[in-house]
Formats: structure tokens, sequence, C-alpha cells
């Protein structure tokens, strides 16, 4: 799969090809007679099911409950029964254990989570439940539990809040929308999360220098903020990155094996921070979300607010169809998607996007020799030899993968992309890391 790329140091910039996707509103997406939710939406352990097939359930009612400290709830989006409880495919190719309900179409509402209407009056420690209850996961890819991320040890005494609104995959213009047309439940979000910490001097608004328009909504909404900074920066692939974006916003550096909140600073993604505030003002659990369905082959792109566990064929019939075959079909970008097999695949909390790519795009060269050119080095957003890496792994050193740094990589794809051998790096890399990972764990 190839895109051309204008080299920058550190990182790189692929074609956008976001066409006019930046510009469309979004539009509430169709909800089909089958949804089918996955117990593995997150980082940690899988959600534990609490419902039993004949169950009648209704819209906003936990379905699955946390499987450990690392684990998030999972709640219904429709009402309807519960016909299965078994094993289905999600993007990527892994079965979970997933939780399948047949819409009623009475769409009979649960109590809200907790009392709406009092999210100035929370404590702390009721904010940080109510996002745990809330089943909140980053929901910009990453889906680490939102609850643990924004309650770390009080000894690190965080300082600074960073909205990331960085949004530098091609294709991608989910987050843009969600910032222009939810400006103030946005920031009301990361008004709540900001109350949080009594040392907080700074909050972030990172927007890439392509997003004027949300520049400027951003602005009038938080005028009068003086702790508050619109923050342009460079539209650079991966821009938004964790590492890249505290040292491009604060000057510091996270070193290996560190957290943000190592350096005293905590990000959260546009779409989990209106999550945050449909939570803790509103009292709803996580159960939809804003993707963007685009590439060549599909007829209508769109972006489309989705239930949590709509199959993506259905996403795809609101669109149109698509005008030519697909080479392939990503659950988020073309630069660190998951390939989607099977379009009965669910949208889950943290599907950004659903990328079609023609053939010509989705056309995997055969590998040459490494020229040793050195691009992968220079556009590596974290300093990493990505070829010396993908060498240890490819040789069966894993020790030597690791010791190089494998773990540190965050997997944006650049170094692939940009090797003019066709090696697969990035493929490499992550074999390296799920070695390394199952060395560690036995």
């Amino acid at each position: 799969m190839r895109f051309s790329f204008m080299h920058k140091e550190g990182g790189a910039h692929p074609n956008e090809q976001k066409g006019s996707t930046d510009t469309k509103p979004i539009v509430e997406a169709s909800v089909p007679k089958m949804m089918i939710y996955p117990m593995s939406m997150h980082i940690g352990a899988p959600a534990e099911p609490i419902v039993e097939v004949g169950d009648q359930v209704k819209v906003g009612q936990m379905i699955a409950k946390e499987g450990g400290f690392v684990s998030a709830h999972v709640y219904s989006s429709v009402s309807g029964i519960v016909t299965a409880i078994e094993s289905r495919l999600q993007a990527g190719g892994s079965e979970v254990e997933s939780i399948i309900i047949k819409n009623d179409y009475m769409y009979t509402k649960a109590h809200p989570i907790i009392t709406p209407g009092h999210s100035s009056e929370m404590s702390n420690k009721e904010i940080i439940d109510t996002i745990r209850k809330a089943g909140i996961v980053g929901m910009g890819g990453a889906t680490f539990p939102a609850a643990i991320k924004l309650a770390p040890p009080e000894e690190k005494k965080l300082d600074t809040v960073i909205l990331n609104g960085a949004e530098c995959e091609p294709y991608s213009t989910s987050d843009h929308r969600v910032m222009l047309e939810y400006t103030n439940e946005v920031i009301n979000g990361i008004d709540i999360v900001s109350s949080l910490y009594p040392d907080l001097k700074n909050i972030y608004l990172a927007i890439e220098d392509n997003k004027k328009d949300v520049k400027k909504a951003m602005e009038d909404a938080t005028s009068g903020n003086e702790k508050v900074t619109v923050q342009e920066l460079k539209a650079m692939y991966p821009q938004g990155s964790e590492k890249n974006l505290i040292n491009s916003l604060t000057g510091r550096e996270i070193q290996a094996g560190e957290l943000p909140a190592d350096v005293h600073v905590v990000l959260l993604n546009v779409s989990s921070a209106r999550a945050v505030y449909h939570a803790c003002e509103l009292g709803e659990p996580l159960i939809e979300r804003v993707i963007f369905v685009s590439g060549s082959p599909v007829k209508n792109p769109q972006n489309l607010k989705v239930r949590i566990g709509t199959p993506v064929e259905s996403v795809i019939e609101d669109c149109e169809g698509f005008s030519a075959i697909p080479g392939k079909i990503l659950s988020g970008g073309p630069m660190m998607g998951k390939a989607i097999n099977d379009l009965s695949v669910p949208v889950s909390k943290g599907m950004t996007a659903v990328s079609v790519l023609t053939r010509k795009q989705a056309q995997i060269e055969e590998p040459k020799d490494c020229i040793m050119c050195a691009e992968c080095l220079h556009v590596c957003p974290v300093s990493l030899q990505p070829i010396l890496i993908s060498e240890a792994f490819e040789r069966g050193d894993i020790e030597k993968a690791e010791k190089l740094g494998a773990m540190d990589c965050i997997e944006c794809g650049n170094c692939s992309f940009i090797c003019p051998s066709n090696i697969p790096l990035l493929d490499n890399i992550r074999g390296a890391k799920a070695a390394i990972q199952a060395k560690q764990e036995g």
C-alpha cells in the first residue's frame, strides 16, 4: 500500500486524501436489526456479560461489566432481545466473545447512570467513578480506560491538560466535525476533566493548521479563560501521537517506559472529552461515536454518528455502497488501521473510521534488500531504528529487538510507508512487540 509523502524530520506528510469530507456535516447513521457488542473494545481484561440469551434490554443498559481493574463496562445502544452470546469477528481478524441483540426499534431507555445536570457539583471521586461507570475509553484508537488515565497517583501532580484535536491520519475528518459541531460539549468535557487537578496551569487545545474553522470555533468557545490556549500545529503525521504532542506544546520529553503523567500531563481525545460531558452532565454511558467512512471506492463518503455495535456493512450502505470493488477495508486510517475482512464486524468504541482503499493502494509490493538510506530513522517520531528492530525480529533475536526499543514504537507506520525497498517494517515491529509481551507474561 503506497501513498506519496512529503518528508519531514521525525515525521512525514502523506497526501491527506480528505477530499471534501471535512465540510460534510455529521449525519445520523441507520440502525440495523442485529447489533453486535464485543467484550474486548478496550485495552485490558475483556468485559463479562451480565445478561443472558432471551433477556430484554434497554438503550443505555449495562450488558457487560468490567472484567478487572483495567477493563471497561459495555452498554446496549438499542432496546431489544439478547439472541446470542458467542464468538464474533472483529477488526484485525481476531474473534472475541460478543453479545448479539435484536433491535426492537422501540428505543426504550434505561435510567441515567447518574442524576443529570449536576457535573459542576461533583467531587473528583464522583467524576472518576462516573467516567468508569460510563465505560469510556480512549476514543482516538488507543482504547485505554479513561478513568485510570485521568486518575494517576497524587504525587504526579498534573499541571497540564491537552485536548488532542490533531487529526493527522489520511482521510480522517470525524474529529474535525466533532470539534466544529459539538464544540461546547467538547469544551465542557475538558472543563470537567480539568477540574480534577488542583495544580493545573495550562489547558492546550491542539489543532493542526489545516483546520481554521475549528480554531475559530474553539477560540470563541474559550474566550475569557486565561488557562486555555488554542494551539495551532503544523499538519504533520503523526502530530497527534502523545510524545510528539507533549513535546511540541510543553517542551517536555517522555523517556522510554514513561507515561504522560510522569511529565505532569494528561491528554484526552476530542471524542473522549465529549463522552465525559455526556456521562457526567447528562448521565449517558458510551453508546455512540462519530466515524468517517471514506476512500475512492465509496460512492458517498460521510461523517456518521453511529451507535456502537452497528455492523460495518450498515454504515457502508449509508454511504450508498461502493462504486468499484475495494482492494482493502480498514478500521481506522490507512497508516494505522486494522483490516476488516468481513463487513459484519461491528463499530466499536475505538473505531475512528472505515477507510476503503482501491486495489492499487492495497497492493503489497515485493520487498527488496535494505539500501541503507536511513529514511525510516528520519521519519520515526520516537527516534527508533526501525530497520534494526525489523532485522532482529526476522532473525528471531527478540532480546535484541527489545533492547533496540521495540516496545516504544507507537505503530504510526511511517517507516513502512517511506521505505523504498517495501520492507514490512511495521508488521515486523508489531511481531517483535507481541513476542516481547509474550515473553514478559510467561
